[in-house]
């Protein structure tokens, strides 16, 4: 009997993890402009969880300089996932890594302002460096 239960605990998670796995056509997983599409609707549908699934295929399929926008903008629309859903510590991590790891710009912007506005929600969740900066600008502003 304990048995039978441990194996259908098992099997119900195996379902529960399988559930967020994303199926993409052979077709479909050469264009990550598609697989994206998929990702929007699925975020459209408040459906966080395999939008995210869809633009992790993204980044982990997707040869990061020859896609650098596509990855680019699949780390930042994680990002925007995890912000929707209040998750602000996963989406600074995503954020940063848009801002840190690539040149293109469009995402970069974003995240930026979203970023801030995280910051302006969750001041605790502000970086040390930036708090630093803000209060050197303060005090020249005073001194001047």
């Amino acid at each position: 009997m304990k048995k039978g239960f441990v194996f259908l605990v098992v099997l119900v998670f195996l379902l529960i993890s399988c559930a967020s796995a994303v199926k993409v056509s052979v077709e479909e997983g050469q264009y990550p402009r598609i697989i994206a599409e998929k990702a929007y609707t699925e975020f459209g549908n408040k459906n966080y969880k395999n939008a995210i699934a869809y633009y992790q295929y993204i980044i982990d399929n997707f040869d990061r300089d020859a896609y650098s926008k596509d990855v680019a903008w699949a780390y930042y629309e994680i990002g925007f996932c995890y912000y929707y859903q209040n998750k602000y510590k996963e989406a600074l991590e995503y954020f940063n890594i848009v801002i840190n790891n690539f040149t293109v710009l469009s995402p970069r912007i974003l995240a930026q302002k979203v970023m801030q506005d995280i910051y302006e929600k969750k001041p605790k969740l502000k970086p040390v460096e930036i708090i630093e900066e803000e209060v050197e600008i303060i005090e020249e502003n005073l001194d001047s």
